[in-house]
């Protein structure tokens, strides 16, 4: 064993020993009833610092910081926690967006009342106890519909946990709708009907008695009216929000698709082995993977074939310090990092990534000279900036091990790529020949000639003539790779689709509804236009006119209030502007269009309606 592999294991040895030394103080032993989060991280992190006095090549600097059992690990909880609180405002958008609805219809309910209510104050009934009344009915509604929210939850998690990822690992979803979620749920069902029953109710039992007991109900009042145009402005501009915000999801998708990830795409495969399956040591695994390249490339319509222990876009957690030859060394929790992969010949060939400065591997990187590595641009622009720091990379030295070495030579500079996300911003990645550093855990890329998936007979052929007993598994084209990659992005867009179309569905139907209802209590009004020769289209006119006027201020303050919340998306829209001029015209006029439709329909059944009917119109 060389010194390059005596350092590999003594990388791996420190980092064993940390954990060994964690487990041995923390394992097993649960904070004593009483005792905070804050109180146990406090004397966690004091046992941390005595250890890194104790060990400071491997605990020096480390702290420690608890996260609730099952909790998502630290480098996927940024895009979790982000998406998380997009979903959650987008279901209460849908949310306001219904409660608006209940509240236009318990204002009709109560404006259908108005005489029953104001014979009840006139002989006496306390304004009190009939808001009680009025808040009871409102919340009664609310929780009926929370209980059904709840059952339909129960019929959905069933089918989230149903749903299997794109992913090469087992995951399972532990959702489950314990108590606290149903007291939630009802909790919120309920402050729903309070919230959004009280102003009906206290419209409701503040009329005019005069009018209210001649069942004047025509009339409608110029509150309740005003309240009724303000609830549709409300619904409009909510639902533009939320549409505006997929609109935004579903075009940063189609630009995510259009991204450069670093490599070529097309007729690419990839596949799986692990010669350490069948027991292979390394010499016969490194003889088993020179003779299964050349037989692979060998077959007609194959352009190029290597591997790699880590092909792009897939989850990878290993990270290695870096130290930089001649510079003062960071400790501890300051030591810069990196993320790096094993490769074999002709990789970056295979996978169509470019070469900006110095050399690829070659025959004279053995497992016996000099240890040399490829570093991304990320990494000379992190640890080489200056004028030209693709360049000043090459011939540079730095250790993955300790301050001390061994060092690693750069002999080449390759372009960057994405490596965990699709959209992620570039960062550091080195490349170090698999011959230098070796490993069973393999993926083969083979890019071919014509349909990739038309050579996957023929490669697992070669495979059985080498060694049948050996298995080649996660078989598929670079494409479908990519769709792994894309999934929580498509994810994402699907939802706020959903939601969207939910919230211009509630929108389209409230706003039918108000304005059916304001055109009914001027039902007399309208016959009287007509008897004194209006025409249909007057009165056509005049209604439209109301409900556009409506429609305008609802898109306005819907703008508005877009360019505030879309503005917080930022980070989770790939290559599209927060304020996207596609996105917020198009939504717009769409909106606009549904939303002259839930008003034409009202309009044009009173504008037709005959005026002797409307004159007896009670």
């Amino acid at each position: 064993m060389g010194a390059d592999d005596d350092a590999l294991v003594d990388r791996t040895r420190r980092g064993l020993a940390r954990q060994a030394r964690y487990d041995e103080y923390f394992r097993d032993r649960p904070p004593k009833p009483g005792v905070t989060k804050e109180k146990a991280e406090a004397s966690l992190n004091l046992l941390a610092s005595q250890l890194g006095k104790e060990y400071p090549q491997t605990n020096e600097g480390q702290t420690i910081r608890l996260i609730p059992p099952g909790f998502i690990v630290g480098f996927l909880r940024d895009g979790i926690v982000q998406f998380s609180a997009v979903l959650m405002v987008t279901v209460g958008l849908v949310l306001l967006i219904a409660c608006t609805n209940l509240a236009s219809l318990l204002l009709a309910r109560a404006t259908d009342r108005r005489k029953e209510i104001a014979i009840r104050l006139a002989i006496g009934a306390g304004r009190a106890r009939l808001i009680r009344q009025l808040l009871t009915e409102s919340i009664l509604l609310a929780m009926i519909g929370g209980v059904i929210g709840l059952f339909l939850a129960m019929w959905i998690i069933d089918l989230v946990v149903a749903f299997k990822p794109p992913v090469d690992f087992p995951l399972t979803f532990d959702l489950r709708i314990d108590w606290r979620v149903m007291i939630f749920a009802l909790l919120v069902s309920a402050l729903t009907g309070i919230i959004f029953g009280l102003i009906p109710a206290l419209q409701a039992t503040r009329p005019e008695l005069i009018p209210a007991l001649k069942d004047e109900t025509r009339t409608g009042g110029y509150r309740r009216s005003f309240l009724r145009s303000g609830l549709v402005v409300a619904q409009i501009a909510l639902s533009l929000v939320l549409l505006i915000a997929s609109g935004l999801v579903l075009r940063a998708l189609q630009q995510v698709q259009t991204l450069n990830p670093g490599f070529r795409i097309d007729h690419g495969l990839v596949m799986s082995l692990n010669t350490a399956l069948q027991g292979y040591d390394r010499e016969q695994g490194e003889q088993f993977n020179r003779q299964l390249l050349d037989r692979v490339k060998s077959l007609p319509g194959i352009e190029n074939v290597s591997y790699t222990d880590w092909f792009p876009l897939t989850l990878n957690i290993s990270q290695d310090d870096i130290y930089i030859e001649g510079r003062p060394a960071e400790r501890g929790a300051d030591v810069p990092s990196s993320y790096g992969s094993r490769i074999g010949p002709d990789y970056f060939a295979t996978m169509g990534t470019k070469l900006l400065a110095g050399r690829d591997f070659n025959e004279t990187d053995t497992r016996d000279s000099t240890r040399v590595a490829i570093v991304n641009e990320a990494f000379a622009r992190r640890f080489f900036g200056g004028e030209d720091p693709v360049q000043s990379a090459v011939g540079k030295r730095f250790s993955s091990s300790t301050p001390d070495g061994p060092f690693i030579q750069i002999v080449g500079v390759a372009s960057d790529g994405k490596y965990f996300n699709i959209g992620e911003a570039p960062s550091p990645f080195t490349y170090a020949p698999h011959v230098q550093q070796y490993t069973n855990n393999l993926t083969m890329i083979v890019r071919t000639k014509s349909d990739p998936k038309m050579m996957i007979g023929a490669i697992r052929g070669v495979f059985r003539q080498l060694d049948p007993n050996l298995p080649v598994y996660d078989v598929m084209t670079v494409e479908e790779h990519m769709g792994f990659s894309l999934f929580p992005a498509r994810v994402a867009a699907t939802l706020l689709a959903a939601f969207g179309l939910l919230a211009l569905t509630l929108a389209a139907i409230g706003i039918y509804g108000v304005m059916a209802y304001s055109v009914s209590q001027r039902t007399r009004e309208i016959g009287v236009r007509m008897a004194l020769g209006a025409q249909q289209s007057d009165v056509l006119k005049m209604l439209l006119r109301h409900g556009i006027l409506l429609a305008i201020v609802g898109l306005g303050f819907g703008l508005a209030i877009s360019l505030a919340v879309t503005r917080l998306m930022a980070n989770v829209l790939y290559g599209v502007s927060a304020t996207d001029l596609i996105a917020y015209l198009g939504v717009s006029l769409f909106l606009l269009v549904i939303v002259l439709i839930a008003i034409f329909i009202p309009a044009r059944r009173a504008s037709q309606i005959d005026p002797m009917i409307a004159l007896r119109y009670e």
